[in-house]
């Protein structure tokens, strides 16, 4: 509980500066002080210093990974520089092209990293020590030889995950009758007018900024399938948007705003008042990510809980937006490349798993993921069932740099406010697409 505490107000700044934004990776690029490095588990013994470069939000993270990692390699010694979160993506680019690189580094911009040649193809340390990590987890750190990303050769091993859901109040849900989280969409819609009849408000939620967006991440994906959704994100020629499954997916958020299962003057709520009202107990239902998860478990406890947004037919994959904390990558300037590989393979080990845990992040790789916090636990249970049906793309704000405040969220208020037709949504946020992307 205290060690999510710790990072509670910094985990939203992190998650939106987690978005890969489009931006060039600088022209006084060089490679010419590339080191060239035999792949190699033996690092020796002499006194090595690593330079490791991050955004601020992840600090206390990076701290307890840094320690836990030099207790292992003592004659490593790791030094962590921070911007701040609000222009990290921005300067990210710049700082794994200079000729003088950190030697681990977050990844802002994979796409013009790999194809500036910026950054190291991962390959041969992922056979050497073995990584055996879902594609779930990967697919937005990889990029093919003709620089489409999506597939191909691995570019970043992520030190953990961000994720959209819905928090549930389990005792308000016990006082309507509720006994158990939705299991479809449909079952949702029940819950939701059942609160309304008994005069609760149905859904706390903010579309000022970009709450409901997090609501119609796992509706879009539910609808069009993860891989279309996962081509469009990853700006993949011929990618739309504009489907019927966008459209049935939008339909939802305008028939439940017109129910009035959002709270009155949703348009005008931003994220951080939503969640407030909902940790007094005002909402049964709290579209958001799991960097909400220590603010809600410290107000409600054990009544609250996390769920995917609900498939449509029982027993599909639920839909749900993932993305990396920090996606870890080795720039090409690197000077001590082997070591910076040791430090990645870190990330892969239960110990580092735990540590992502213990600051609010669910983990890398398969395998048991624990915690004492019954909020952060439910939030592992839907991550691990994440995984397995591997039915996660990117958080669809960053399919491009300005998608969320250009497009999505002006449309998500149209939708709510009546004067957006749900048929012709996602043909307004491709347009935009289009015309950011010089398609």
């Amino acid at each position: 509980m205290n060690s999510l505490k710790k990072v509670a107000t910094l985990l939203t700044v992190t998650a939106m500066a987690s978005t890969l934004v489009a931006c060039g990776p600088g022209a006084s690029s060089s490679n010419a002080n590339a080191n060239t490095e035999t792949v190699s588990k033996d690092l020796g013994d002499e006194k090595i210093e690593l330079k490791l470069w991050d955004g601020a939000g992840l600090k206390a993270m990076d701290d307890a990974l840094i320690k836990a990692f030099e207790a292992k390699y003592p004659n490593i010694t790791v030094k962590a520089t921070y911007d701040p979160d609000n222009v990290s993506a921005q300067n990210g680019p710049r700082v794994i092209s200079a000729s003088e690189t950190p030697d681990v580094a977050r990844i802002t911009d994979m796409g013009s990293a790999v194809r500036g040649k910026h950054v190291v193809d991962l390959e041969e340390y992922a056979k050497l020590y073995d990584w055996n990590i879902p594609d779930s987890q990967t697919v937005n750190y990889r990029l093919t030889d003709s620089g489409e990303l999506g597939s191909g050769d691995l570019y970043a091993v992520p030190d953990g995950f961000t994720m959209t859901g819905i928090f549930w109040n389990k005792k308000i849900a016990k006082q309507l009758g509720i006994t158990e989280a939705p299991k479809t969409v449909a079952e949702f819609e029940a819950d939701l007018q059942k609160a309304k009849d008994a005069g609760v408000q149905p859904m706390m939620a903010s579309s000022k900024d970009a709450g409901i967006i997090h609501l119609i991440d796992g509706l879009i994906i539910n609808e069009n399938g993860v891989d279309a959704v996962r081509a469009w994100t990853q700006q993949r020629d011929g990618a739309t948007i504009d489907t019927d499954g966008t459209a049935k997916a939008a339909q939802y958020i305008a028939d439940w705003a017109s129910k009035g299962y959002f709270p009155d003057g949703v348009n005008a709520l931003d994220s951080s008042t939503a969640l407030a009202r909902f940790t007094k107990g005002e909402g049964l239902f709290f579209p958001a990510g799991n960097w909400y998860t220590s603010s809600v478990s410290e107000a409600l406890g054990e009544d609250a809980g996390f769920i995917a947004v609900p498939p449509k037919t029982e027993g599909e994959g639920a839909g749900g937006a993932l993305d990396g904390a920090t996606p870890f990558g080795i720039p090409t300037n690197a000077k001590h490349k082997n070591a910076a590989a040791a430090f990645l393979n870190f990330l892969t080990t239960d110990e580092a798993r735990q540590i992502a845990i213990d600051n609010g992040y669910a983990p890398l790789g398969e395998g048991e993921a624990k915690s004492d916090d019954p909020v952060m636990q439910s939030v592992l249970d839907t991550y691990a069932a994440f995984i397995k049906g591997g039915n996660t793309a990117t958080h669809i704000s960053n399919s491009t740099a300005g998608i969320q405040a250009n497009a999505l969220i002006p449309a998500i208020q149209e939708l709510v406010d009546g004067s957006l037709k749900p048929a012709d949504f996602g043909a307004e946020i491709q347009a935009k697409y289009a015309d950011e992307l010089g398609k």
